[in-house]
């Protein structure tokens, strides 16, 4: 006997096969986008993250620079202090020189000797006095030239003047100064 099975089974069973199978791929599809909604959380986490990270090694970038402008700041003060130092220094140094130059003049300075004037231009000193006797007057010449702050002594003028009474000798005497000893 023949059979004829005229129920439409086998297309029933493809087309359940068919649901299945598409429902499994929604199933895999939506599981793929929560998976992919998931990295791109957690990346979208990192990137902030390291944008945060960013922003606070950029504000301690910013201190050091700050920090860095004050260094220099403090450096540039540093160098101007230094220099106004060796001024001081240099100035110190030119006020001991005439001082001590000065002290020896008064030491090498005869009793009867007077200083009328004292005049320096340019390390060249000239002084002019009196003087009770023309000895005195070359006394007084020798003893510049053996002073260490005085050099090449020229007596440019001697006259004989009298003064109330007395006799006197006017004098001129220009010689060269070292401070620097």
């Amino acid at each position: 006997m023949i059979r004829i099975n005229l129920l439409p089974v086998p297309k029933a069973r493809k087309s359940e096969a068919l649901i299945a199978q598409s429902v499994m791929g929604l199933i895999i599809l939506a599981l793929v986008a929560i998976g992919c909604y998931f990295v791109a959380a957690s990346k979208q986490a990192e990137i902030a993250q390291l944008n945060k990270q960013i922003q606070e090694k950029q504000r301690d970038i910013n201190d050091l620079k700050a920090k860095v402008g004050e260094v220099e700041k403090f450096k540039r003060q540093a160098q101007v202090l230094e220099e106004q130092l060796g001024v001081i220094r240099s100035l110190e140094k030119g006020r001991s020189g005439p001082v001590k130059m000065m002290d020896e003049l008064t030491d090498l300075t005869p009793r009867r000797l007077w200083i009328a004037s004292f005049k320096e231009s340019g390390k060249r000193v000239t002084i002019d006095g009196t003087a009770e006797s023309g000895p005195v007057i070359a006394d007084f010449l020798e003893n510049i030239k053996s002073s260490k702050y005085f050099s090449n002594p020229t007596l440019s003028l001697v006259q004989s003047q009298e003064t109330d009474g007395l006799k006197l000798h006017k004098f001129t005497i220009t010689f060269g100064v070292k401070y620097d000893i």
